[in-house]
This record gives structure tokens, sequence and C-alpha cells, in this order.
């Protein structure tokens, strides 16, 4: 359906659910175990791949990967560290004050352990095992970083100022270095397939969470959570994401207990499908822009133009990256003239005599004085605004701001209200 009439679509948005008759909804615990079984079915793989405490350096994301909507304005670095019998040293190198990277440690649950942009002249890192009685080194450490997981994953962005790497990047998170003080442990991995053996598998590495611990071992214990059933609410989940419950990032990645967090497992599990290993809200801001300000879907039959100031109340940097909307990755190049244009940033942009930057969202090049973002004729997309380090200011005056205020829209789209992350 090329577009959606707006008083469906508002009482789409508002009930932020499924109509299916109170039939199907899943719990509480099996969207628990949709998100942990999503998160560490993923993370067995990579060990199986990778084993423990080595970097892998995937290449840059495109329209055939396997994750959708992934980041384009950065490349990645990728660990599973144990810190069971000894201390991890983690040591990044120095990068350009211009060019931003970032140290995010995720639990066995998807919930950021730790997130904070590395210094502009490098270090090392310490992350020990809370509890454990083994020695932990002295030093002059970034940080000593405490987590509550036996295995934690790291995952490390640097900034690329294009879509394409232009190899700086790549040297630079070829430089990092682990460098474990004790044997990494006999890990004994679960059968990928086994649900509920990954979830046990989850269980048992880390000390978990008061407010989510019931409804891991209700999973855990139900025979009936099978392969068929978590198909069930993988679709419930999926199609939350055309419902309007989510619209940002807010409470998908924040451990519970945050002042982000709403403690709500829709959100939660929702935000783990689209965006897996995502950043808190408060260390990058994502907007989804799937429609116009008059409700209607954004199709590449009709140009959109965004207009936005370039100078945003970020401490770091702001992205637009377009995807597509049925496979919810970067569009194929072959379909858009051969061109490798996916996303439009800060660093790769600059401001017209009156600040702003104007993008064309459009199917033929419109040969005029703004940035191009080529689509498809015919096809719905949606784009993603992110903000690294929100700063105060940018309250009120996000993309979703602009685009959605004072219609009847602005309710439902609605940014988060307040950005206090330091610099």
């Amino acid at each position: 359906m090329k577009k959606v009439a707006l008083s469906i679509l508002i009482a789409s948005l508002s009930f932020g659910t499924l109509a299916d008759n109170g039939e199907n909804i899943p719990t509480d615990a099996e969207l628990t175990g949709q998100r942990v079984y999503h998160h560490m079915e993923n993370m067995v793989g990579f060990m199986e791949k990778n084993g423990i405490n080595q970097f892998e350096l995937p290449g840059l994301a495109d329209h055939t990967w396997d994750v959708i909507t992934p980041a384009l304005d950065h490349i990645y670095a990728k660990a599973m560290l144990d810190v069971s019998n000894g201390p991890v040293e983690l040591t990044v190198p120095p990068r350009e004050a211009g060019r931003y990277a970032s140290f995010h440690l995720i639990d066995a649950e998807h919930f950021a352990a730790y997130h904070e942009v590395t210094p502009v002249e490098g270090g090392t890192y310490l992350l020990v095992r809370s509890g454990a009685d083994y020695e932990v080194p002295e030093g002059q450490y970034i940080d000593l970083i405490e987590v509550n997981d036996d295995l934690i994953f790291a995952f490390i962005r640097v900034q690329t100022f294009e879509y394409r790497d232009n190899g700086v990047a790549d040297q630079w998170r070829n430089q990092l270095v682990i460098n474990n003080h004790a044997a990494s442990s006999n890990v004994t991995l679960p059968d990928r397939n086994n649900i509920r053996e990954v979830i046990h598998f989850a269980s048992q590495l880390t000390d978990g969470w008061e407010q989510t611990k019931n409804n891991m071992e209700t999973i855990i214990a139900d025979e009936d959570f099978s392969q068929v059933r978590l198909a069930e609410v993988r679709s419930y989940v999926h199609n939350l994401g055309s419902s309007g419950l989510v619209v940002n990032n807010l409470s998908g990645f924040e451990h519970p207990g945050h002042v982000d967090d709403l403690g709500d497992e829709r959100r939660r599990s929702l935000l783990t499908h689209l965006g897996h290993l995502g950043f808190p809200a408060e260390h990058a801001y994502y907007e989804m822009i799937p429609m116009t300000s008059e409700g209607n879907k954004l199709n590449g039959s009709e140009d959109f133009i965004l207009t936005m100031p370039h100078d945003q109340a970020v401490g770091k940097f702001w992205s637009v990256t377009r995807y597509s909307d049925e496979t919810r990755l970067p569009l194929d190049p072959a379909t858009i003239g051969g061109s490798d244009r996916q996303v439009w940033a800060g660093g790769n942009t600059s401001p017209d005599e009156e600040g702003n930057i104007t993008i064309t969202f459009s199917s033929n090049d419109p040969e005029n004085d703004t940035y191009w973002m080529p689509v498809v004729d015919g096809e719905d997309y949606y784009f993603i605004v992110r903000y690294y380090l929100p700063q105060k200011g940018l309250a009120g005056n996000t993309v979703q701001s602009l685009i959605y205020h004072g219609t009847p829209l602005e309710s439902i789209m609605e940014p988060k209200a307040t950005f206090n992350y330091g610099i």
C-alpha cells in the first residue's frame, strides 16, 4: 500500500499494538524469551566462529547483511570477553580529535553494561568480574569496569566519513588489543536451535536483573516454548514495527531501573529485533522517520525534502541513513543507478547560507544545490536520524519535531523530552 489514510494511521499508531482479538498476544515472559534468545543465539554463533577474547572485524554493512537497520556511519570491532578467571585489558589506539570512536559492553540479556567515547590519546580499559576473588592489577587505566557477567560482549565503533570507508577507520580498529590475565574458560556452547538451552546458557553467565529474572525462569521451564511458538512471538514483534509502538530507541537498551527505562517488554523485544546491539538513547539517540507530516508512507514515487539545521546539539555527530521498508537494509546499488549513497552526516556535508542542510529523497537526481538521497521509484523506504551524545538543546529540535510539529501525528511521533549527556 503506497499511502495510508491519516485517520487509519493515527488509529493504528495510537493503539500501538496488534488487532488480534486478544488471541496469541505474547506474555512478558515470552517477550523476554524472544529478546534474550535473539541476542544470545547471535552470541553463540559469534563464539562458534571467532572464539573468546578475539576480535572480529566485519566488513561494511550493505544490502546483503542479515542484521537489519545497520548503522552506516562507522565500522565495527567485536569480541566476546571472558572475565570469569581473571581480568581482561582492552587497549584502544589514539585517534584524530574529529573522529568518533566508542566502547560499548552488552550483557547476556542484551542490556548496555557500559558505553563511553574512547579518549583521543587512547589507552587501556580493565574489565573485572564483580565479586571475583582474583587479583586485580594496578595500572594507569582509562577505566576499571566491573561487569556482572562471566562473558561480556565488547562492541567498538569507529566513525567513517563516507559510507565506503577511506581506510583510516579500518587502520584504527586493526590496532585494538585484548590482553587476558588468565586462561579463558572451557565454555560449552549450547545448541543454537534449542531455545530454552540457549536462554539457560544466558542465565548462567550473568547475575541477571530482578525485574526480568522471573521471566527468564518461566521460559526456561516452559516446554511449550518451542520454535513454533517463538516464530509466533517473532511475528508479533515484527508487526509491532509498523504499529507506532517504537519511533525512537528510548527504553530498548537501557538496563532495568535506568532513568530512561520504561519496563516495557514489547519495546525491549521490538528494539532488540530492529536494532540488535544498539546504544541507549543517552549515548546515541535514534529517530525513525517512516512517513510524511500528512501520514503518507515515504515512497520513491514522490520526492521528499528534508531541511534541518546543520549545527545540531550533539557532543559528536549526526547522520541520516535511508533503508528499504521491505528489507530494512541499505538499498542495492543496482536499484539506484549504481550509487553507493546511503547516508549523509555532519562530517560529509556543509551548511548553506542559512546554516541548514537540505536532503532530497528522490528516484532521480534533482540536480540542484541539495544533497541527493536516491530512492527507488514506487518502493517504500524510511530513514533513521542518529544523534551521537545528544545534548540538552536537542530536545524539541530533532527531525521528528521538525516534520511532525503542529500535525495530528505530533503526539505519536513524539521525540525524547530531555537530553543531558555530557561531552
